[in-house]
């Protein structure tokens, strides 16, 4: 399939679309990330509010979600060129359901603890590094037109799960903290479901095992190092998105949600407190309807031209974002900074991904797409703990400047070492 194929967006479930289930895997794609979408709210909301531990503690609680793809992505990627996709998918459908199940029935009875929420993240993350890598491998064999389409309507699935999840946070003082954590498994028990549906197209035979299985699988991870580090567009793709997960990643998960909090007053208790949740939804939501509407003109526009140029001028974007974040302001003004940030945010995500997608050797796409997962999600661990430790000593507002100047040092670097710049489809 040629990179430089477009379709109508129209024509993006019809045939070869229906044939695979490529309907079913948008729905298990929206699905998964509107229940994330609601874990992103609810999870920073019960370490800060519900269980009131302390800037480095809350930290630490992101990092633990976070880990396990730093550990475990690589394997995630292994395993993915050589199973059954579909099955991975299916099964971390099911896998989190239960601890969604579970993880309510510890609030619902009033013995939520610190070491208990520890544990979910550190499971649900473990979880998420085996799906993520077998659900992109999964994109290429079920897509029906031009493989930067498909990403796009990926990403518009993903983004709007997202919000529809934020959302449904904002419901928290109506129905209650247990009503959302078990609709979130049900959540996922339908994307199970969904999976089922899924047709994809044979892959490549993975090649035959030589020696012994870690040797043979350490052999196979590097190979997959070597072809992305070789390659002039997704060695600075990678590099810019360790950048993202370092900068962009630990100040989504810590620093932000810490200055939300800031507009309420310390001593809320009770019911009142579910407000911060409300405010958390309503802010994490913002972020999401601007990814969404760039992402909807990706797919509108088709193929780009000069994608290694909008790549990093939405990066650029959000980097001016974050230093602004560091200004007082109202809490509405806020909301459309971020925003503008999901706006650049939306780009960024789906360039980057289609990007590696497009420049990736067909046996070695769930390799290299777990390397480049590795560098966004595996670099937010250290944001995370750092920026945690940051906020307790000198205020989240201070500490946003660190990872707006980072990342305008990183994309400078990049723009002026790499080809990502002067990158041109159709032509060099």
């Amino acid at each position: 399939m040629s990179a430089n194929e477009a379709t109508g967006p129209g024509a993006e479930t019809s045939g070869a679309g229906a044939q695979t289930g490529f309907p079913s895997y948008l729905f298990t794609q929206g699905a998964w990330f509107l229940a994330f979408g609601l874990q992103m709210v609810l999870f920073p909301y019960l370490v800060r509010v519900v269980l009131q531990e302390n800037e480095i503690r809350f930290g630490l609680a992101q990092m633990s979600m976070q880990l396990p793809t730093v550990l475990l992505i690589l394997l995630g990627g292994y395993a993915a060129d050589r199973t059954d996709t579909r099955l991975t998918v299916l099964a971390g459908c099911g896998l989190c359901a239960l601890s969604f199940l579970g993880l309510g029935v510890f609030v619902a009875g009033g013995h939520l603890t610190y070491a208990t929420l520890i544990l979910y993240a550190l499971g649900i993350g473990t979880i998420g590094a085996f799906v993520t890598p077998a659900r992109d491998a999964l994109l290429s064999r079920v897509a029906p037109g031009g493989m930067q389409q498909a990403v796009g309507m990926a990403s518009l699935a993903q983004f709007g799960g997202q919000v529809l999840g934020m959302a449904t946070a904002a419901a928290a003082p109506l129905v209650g903290l247990p009503a959302l954590l078990f609709g979130q498994a049900a959540m996922m028990a339908v994307a199970a479901g969904a999976a089922t549906r899924i047709r994809p197209r044979p892959a490549a035979p993975p090649k035959v095992r030589e020696g012994g299985v870690l040797g043979f699988m350490a052999s196979e991870i590097s190979v997959g190092f070597r072809a992305a580090f070789a390659s002039p567009v997704i060695a600075p793709v990678i590099v810019c998105a360790i950048g993202m997960g370092v900068c962009f990643m630990g100040a989504f998960a810590v620093l932000l949600p810490l200055i939300v909090q800031d507009y309420f007053p310390s001593d809320l208790t009770g019911s009142a407190q579910t407000r911060i949740a409300a405010a958390l939804g309503v802010f994490s939501v913002t972020f999401w309807i601007g990814s969404i509407l760039s992402a909807t003109v990706l797919v509108r526009l088709g193929e780009i031209r000069r994608k290694g140029r909008v790549y990093l001028a939405a990066l650029f974007s959000g980097a001016c974002v974050l230093i602004l974040c560091s200004l007082p302001m109202p809490f509405w003004l806020l909301c459309v900074l971020n925003f503008v940030w999901g706006l650049g945010g939306g780009v960024a995500m789906t360039l980057g991904r289609g990007l590696v997608q497009r420049f990736s050797p067909p046996d070695k796409v769930a390799r290299i797409l777990s390397i480049f997962t590795l560098g966004n999600m595996g670099a937010a661990p250290a944001g995370a703990v750092l920026y945690g430790v940051l906020a307790h000593a000198i205020g989240p507002h201070a500490a946003i400047l660190l990872p707006g100047l980072g990342m305008l040092v990183i994309v400078a670097a990049v723009a002026l070492r790499s080809q990502l710049w002067s990158l041109a489809e159709g032509g060099s």
